[in-house]
């Protein structure tokens, strides 16, 4: 019987092919967003969990910060480790694991949860990852979600916007999307075709209003603390024509 859709989404071909939308520079600039928000410094213990192909959690560690990467990828995880550079152990380390379930370790100062990682399943399996970041941090330490949201997902949507991406190599990526709002899933199929060859991937993403994400992560034990355009430091306003866009939601451990 197949798993959930998402174990075998990413993949090596997802990285090929996603890598794409968050190239270097981005991925630089919302480290520097994230060491501001989360106040870290030398020697803060940071949970990125997930971790996918590491894009975030190297550069932390190389900022100073003791990086532990989770993610349930095989394929993402080899990915992250040869991205890791001379970085050692005791400043960073990846780890395979369903975060629904808790984590052996603890006392982190603070946890991210980003580029839309919510939602792949049910509502409960949401809530339990989001429990397993809060009981991962420190009393008072932080958790910051920067994901997608219901509203400017229907605002795409109604603007007719479907992505469409040439890559360096020639190849043509393309998402056709399909909105369920009774069920507040976007059903997704990608396709691709390029010198490398064709292929195509589906996936099932809940996406959430924010007040949704907000009453979830404080079942969780989180308490909002700000609510920010995507990842930085500047507020979430919801304004036209996409309404505000991304949203980086920063929490404390209640």
């Amino acid at each position: 019987m197949p798993g959930p859709w998402w174990h075998d989404f990413f993949d090596e071909e997802y990285v090929r092919l996603f890598a794409v939308f968050t190239p270097p520079e981005r991925s630089q600039r919302e480290a520097d967003a994230l060491w501001s928000l989360l106040g870290l410094s030398a020697g803060s213990r940071l949970l990125d969990a997930p971790c996918g192909y590491g894009r975030l959690s190297v550069p932390l560690a190389e900022r100073g910060a003791r990086v532990v990467g989770v993610d349930y990828s095989e394929a993402l995880l080899r990915q992250a480790e040869s991205a890791r550079g001379p970085l050692p152990p005791d400043r960073l380390r990846f780890l395979r694991h369903d975060l629904r379930q808790p984590l052996s370790e603890s006392g982190f100062d603070a946890a991210i949860n980003v580029f839309s990682s919510l939602g792949y399943g049910s509502e409960e399996d949401d809530l339990a990852i989001l429990r397993t970041l809060a009981a991962a941090v420190r009393p008072g330490g932080l958790v910051l979600v920067e994901t997608n949201h219901r509203d400017v997902a229907v605002s795409m949507l109604a603007h007719g916007n479907r992505l469409a991406q040439r890559l360096d190599d020639g190849t043509l990526l393309i998402e056709e999307p399909r909105f369920d709002a009774v069920a507040g899933r976007i059903e997704t199929s990608w396709y691709w075709s390029g010198p490398r060859g064709s292929g195509q991937k589906a996936g099932s993403l809940r996406v959430y209003s924010i007040t949704e994400l907000v009453r979830l992560m404080e079942a969780a034990g989180l308490r909002l603390r700000s609510a920010h355009s995507g990842l930085s430091a500047q507020p979430y306003v919801a304004q036209p024509p996409l309404m505000g866009g991304r949203v980086g939601l920063l929490a404390e451990r209640a």
